[in-house]
Parts: C-alpha cells; structure tokens; sequence
C-alpha cells in the first residue's frame, strides 16, 4: 500500500471507501505503511495499535485523543471504531463473529457531563456517526504486539443507530448523568465526592441497557457499548441477519419483569404437555430447549432461542432453565459457559476479565420448572443479575484460583476415591479422574468437565501438558436456589 497523509481529516465518503476497500483481506502488518509495528517493537502490548494502525496508516491521519470525532466525511462529524472480532465457542451461536470485548467510545468526564444534555454531550457526538472497521483477532488465546500482525480485516462499514437504539442510548446516558449529578448534591466537598465515584460501575448495573462505565474510579471510568450489543451491531455487516421483533418493545428491565410476571400467573401449574398445546411448541424438543422455546413464544415471538429476538440479542439477555425435584430442591447445577482458562493467566486485571464481562456484563433470565413424576410443570421466570459483592467474592476467587494453578505449575489430575481408599471407576470402565480445578465443595463458581464420555479421545483440552476434557463454568444449584426465592 502507498502511504497516505491527510492533515485535514476531511474526506469524502467515496475517498473512505476507497482507501478502506483494499484492506480487506489484508493483514495489520500489510497496511501498517507507517511503521507503528517497528516503533513499538519491544514491547508487549499497545493498547489500540489496530485503531491507530486503521486511522494513521490506512486513513493517513495523525493520532489524537480529543473528546471528538475523528474524522469529518461529507461535512459530517465520524467516528472511526476499530473492533476485534473473535470466531464464537458456542456451535449453535446465531453469529458469524462476536466482538471480543465491549467498545470502549469515550471518557466519562465527570466534571463535565453533569452539565451536559444528552444531544450536545461528548458521547452522543462520538455515536452519532460512525464507521466499523472489523478485523479478524484470529488467536484462541490473547496475544502480545506481534501477534496482532497476522490479524486479518475483515471489513467496515458506515453506521447510524435507529430511532429506537438511540432511546435506550440516552436513557442509558441520563442515569450515568444523574447518578453524578445526585452524588455532586449530596456531596458538596471534591474528596467527598471521590469517594462515591466508585459506585457508579456497580450500581447501575441493573439498569443500563446497552452501555457500562469501566474501569473503576479512582481510574478515569469510560462509557462502552456492551459485548453483545456491539456484536448485533458487527453482525449488520456479517450476515446481514434480520432479528424478529416484538410486537411489544423492551425498553427498560421492568418491561421484562412484568411479563414475566403475567405469564407466571397464567402458565404456573401447567405442564409442558399442557404448555405445547397452547403456545404451538414441538414436545419433542429437550426440556431445556422447550423451556426456552415456550418463553419465547410467551413475549409473542415465533423464533426458537431468546437471542433469536432483537430486544433480547442487543440487551444479552441469556436464558438459564432452573429445574427442580418434586421436593422443590435444585436437580442440578447450572453450566455457564466454556472459557479458555489459558487466556485467564494472561488477563492482567480482574476486571477486564473475560469471566467478569460475562457475570457483569449480563443479564439472566432463569426458567423455573419442576420434574413431578413423569411431567413437567412450569413454575415461573426470575431475571436475575449479579451484584459486585458476588463477583468480587466468589467469580474473582475462582479466576484467582485458576490462575495460581497454572501459572505456578500446581494443576493436576486427581484420582477419584471411595470411602475406602479404592478409585472410582466410570462407566466406561476408566478411572474416575479430573483436574484440581475450583470444585463445588469451596466454590459457589466453580470449574468442571461438560463432557457426557470420559474415554481419552474426549480429552481435547490440554493445559500444563495434562490432557483433560473440556472444562466449563459452573453455578452451584444451592445459590441458583437462592436467586429464585
């Protein structure tokens, strides 16, 4: 590629296209015409070099970091956001590629917003017009500088939120505001008000919609874009996918809370059987996929996953089923998700964790039904969400744990034993056996194997050079009891 240099930052969105075309399909390095590998050479980590690499080299405009806009096409005021995109774990996922983390979009500044409306505000400026640009980050694992090298894009596109997103963005942006704005009337001297900052990522998590604040103060907090709602937004661009939506817009959690209470009131009680007949869902499906099916069609919609429906897929609403024994006892503990507990020895802060984004990042809607004899009855929804006291104490326990283990060569495979010392055998007539990972017995999240057979072939995770089967996230049922009283 030939060198570009734009002092101005003024384009036509013809010039755009037209520089950012021929990326496509090429590496970082392959664009990086000015040399910003070779000058950060050395070292392990450039916190956006694919940005900058995207805005200097291919767009030919110097860095800057003013609240604003970066660049000016036809007249208007763009945003350029570039965007790491990972393949999903899940074989069933709707998606082609996810975002690998929320996007960050610009400071909170919170001397500043206080006194700002939300059309004038530094944020909405920095959403109003936009332009993604997407590139492969084509590594299971994080990686140092050079790996980024190898990351090949994968395209862009030009971006303007709908009406309706645009709502949720500023109802999102209002309660940020006025929580400061609350604090600074509360709180009349500056390291009075320092003190309070640090609630602002916390409390309103359950509330904001689309958007979170990290990292916590006293480090300079930043508004991003959930994961999964940046993700709806990449996927536009992907598979072009048209979601269904809800003859009833979601627009706040409530909206979610009271129809999960009307149809408590008209389904509990009901078996499954009953429930197919009513709501036109297939008995044939698994209980869990049932479960969810008939939720789905409850909201009034025709898909067959939650995340099928917009409202749901942008706000990363994840369905759980909570089955429970005739007695009203949890049957089972919940699996989350499958992480790669590598990448959690190269995760600097907690809080930019993967395991983090996901219990922080989420909301849950659990599906509560009972197994009483050979039916199943349907007991209810509950939305849940998980407070910063529970993470700190018990998801930042597990990921400290795992890391110890690994990082200091102290992961093994254990034998499982009887009473009488003799090992345990599976019914496949190996031994019973599994790594010393976080166990349920000293953890309320804990780590375990997903697999049904435990033959050698199923072993495909390898860590340390102990071969093992796949190891997932788990929730102990005796909490997930606890979140449905």
């Amino acid at each position: 590629m030939n060198e570009v240099k734009n002092s101005t930052r003024i384009f036509t969105r013809q010039q755009v296209e037209n520089l950012l075309k021929v990326t496509i399909g090429k590496t970082l390095l392959q664009v990086d015409t000015h040399g910003l590998f070779a000058h950060h050479e050395g070292r392990d980590k450039v916190k956006g070099i694919a940005g900058d690499i995207i805005e200097e080299s291919v767009l030919g405009c110097k860095k800057d970091s003013e609240q604003k806009p970066d660049i000016i096409v036809d007249g208007v005021q763009t945003e350029l956001k570039t965007t790491g995109m990972i393949e999903p774990k899940k074989k069933d996922s709707i998606y082609v590629y996810e975002c690998k983390e929320p996007v960050s979009i610009t400071a909170v500044s919170i001397p500043v917003i206080v006194n700002e409306e939300f059309e004038t505000s530094n944020f909405w400026h920095k959403l109003a017009h936009m332009i993604w640009v997407y590139y492969w980050y084509k590594s299971p694992v994080t990686v140092k500088l050079d790996g980024y090298k190898d990351f090949p894009i994968l395209g862009y596109q030009f971006y303007e939120f709908s009406e309706e997103d645009k709502v949720l963005l500023r109802q999102d942006w209002l309660l940020v505001r006025d929580f400061l704005i609350m604090i600074h009337r509360e709180y009349h001297s500056q390291s009075k008000r320092e003190e309070q900052y640090p609630r602002l990522s916390h409390e309103l998590r359950g509330k904001l919609m689309l958007i979170d604040t990290a990292p916590k103060f006293p480090n300079n907090p930043r508004f991003r874009l959930k994961r999964a709602y940046a993700t709806v937004i990449a996927d536009q661009y992907f598979s072009k996918k048209h979601f269904e939506k809800l003859n009833e817009r979601i627009s706040k959690y409530a909206d979610i809370d009271r129809k999960c209470q009307l149809m408590t009131l008209r389904y509990k009680g009901k078996t499954f059987k009953q429930m197919a007949k009513e709501l036109r869902v297939d008995i044939k499906l698994d209980v869990k996929n049932f479960a969810e099916s008939a939720v789905v069609k409850m909201f009034g919609g025709h898909a067959s996953k939650l995340n099928d429906i917009e409202d749901f897929a942008k706000i990363g609403i994840i369905a759980k089923s909570v089955p429970l024994l005739s007695n009203g006892k949890g049957k089972e503990d919940m699996k989350l998700f499958l992480p790669n507990l590598v990448d959690w020895t190269k995760e600097s802060e907690f809080e930019e964790s993967a395991i983090y984004d996901y219990f922080a990042g989420h909301h849950f809607l659990l599906i509560i039904y009972k197994h009483i004899g050979c039916d199943v009855v349907f007991e209810g929804f509950k939305r849940v969400f998980f407070d910063e006291k529970f993470i700190m104490e018990n998801v930042k326990k597990t990921w400290d744990d795992v890391r110890n283990l690994i990082t200091n060569k102290k992961l093994e495979i254990v034998q499982k034993t009887k009473k009488d010392g003799s090992v345990r055998i599976n019914k496949s007539g190996t031994i019973m056996e599994s790594p010393n990972f976080p166990k349920l017995a000293t953890h309320k999240v804990f780590v375990r194997g997903g697999a049904s057979k435990t033959l050698d072939k199923y072993k495909t995770l390898e860590i340390n050079g102990l071969k093992m089967l796949p190891q997932y996230i788990w929730l102990d049922k005796k909490y997930v009891q606890e979140l449905i009283k």
